[in-house]
């Protein structure tokens, strides 16, 4: 009887042991989830040093039914790229028969470094200019405005709808030395944001939704960094996409 007994409680011990293991065990596993965590989340954070410039115009200053554009550039300083051949991009939200032009200039130089005509009709989204299509190339510390202009009439500019941004290209910083930053990739994307290499972290974020199309979270990703610098409506119309 006391052997039997011994067991008993031998045994409710060793139940009790195993229970106490799984649930200390539990607590510490991560939870499993389809979705991004937080820590995954890309956050831009601008430059430390307060470049000058910053985006201009937007919507259709009161034309009617016209679209709206917007240059993906920083709200309120200059966006920064280390790609001496970078990416422009800028969003139209509707169907255009209006032809639109992008022009990119410096302070110093007399002509525009880059002047080009999208001919109609264009389609709504988030529209690119490769400037390594062009052969146009950014000198390092130099500051550039890049301008996208819907024209309504030829003869008449001031009726046109526009929007402008500020890009300079700058060395690489040194927290990004020695890192293997492979395009297109969404640790590429993390830390040219973290560096606050505005066109470099659109650029590989937008590379990725090409490579991705049917990808929902990677619109998400962009649009949550497009909010951060107040491009609500493109944001809109990533975060709309299915």
């Amino acid at each position: 009887m006391r052997h039997s007994a011994r067991r008993d409680r031998q045994g409710i011990i060793g139940l009790t042991l195993a229970w106490l293991v799984c649930g200390v065990l539990w607590g510490y596993l991560p939870p499993q989830s389809t979705e991004a965590q937080p820590a995954d989340t890309v956050i831009y954070k601008p430059p430390k040093r307060g470049a000058p410039g910053g985006r201009e115009g937007a919507g259709t200053r009161g034309f009617g039914e016209l679209p709206t554009l917007a240059a993906l550039a920083p709200q309120n300083h200059t966006g920064l790229t280390v790609q001496e051949q970078p990416v422009l991009y800028w969003y139209l939200s509707q169907e255009t028969r209006h032809p639109v032009e992008v022009i990119l200039t410096d302070r110093q130089s007399v002509k525009p470094l880059l002047a080009i005509r999208l001919n109609p009709p264009l389609q709504p989204g988030m529209q690119r200019v490769r400037l390594a299509d062009y052969n146009a190339h950014l000198a390092p510390g130099v500051l550039y405005k890049w301008s996208v202009a819907l024209v309504r009439n030829a003869a008449q500019r001031s009726s046109d709808v526009t929007t402008a941004g500020t890009i300079e290209r700058v060395e690489l910083p040194n927290e990004l030395r020695g890192q293997r930053i492979q395009a297109p990739t969404m640790t590429a994307a993390r830390l040219y944001a973290t560096a606050g290499l505005w066109y470099d972290a659109i650029a590989a974020l937008s590379d990725l939704i090409d490579t991705r199309p049917q990808d929902t979270a990677l619109r998400q990703q962009r649009a949550t960094v497009l909010e951060q610098e107040g491009l609500t409506a493109a944001a809109a119309y990533d975060r709309q996409r299915k």
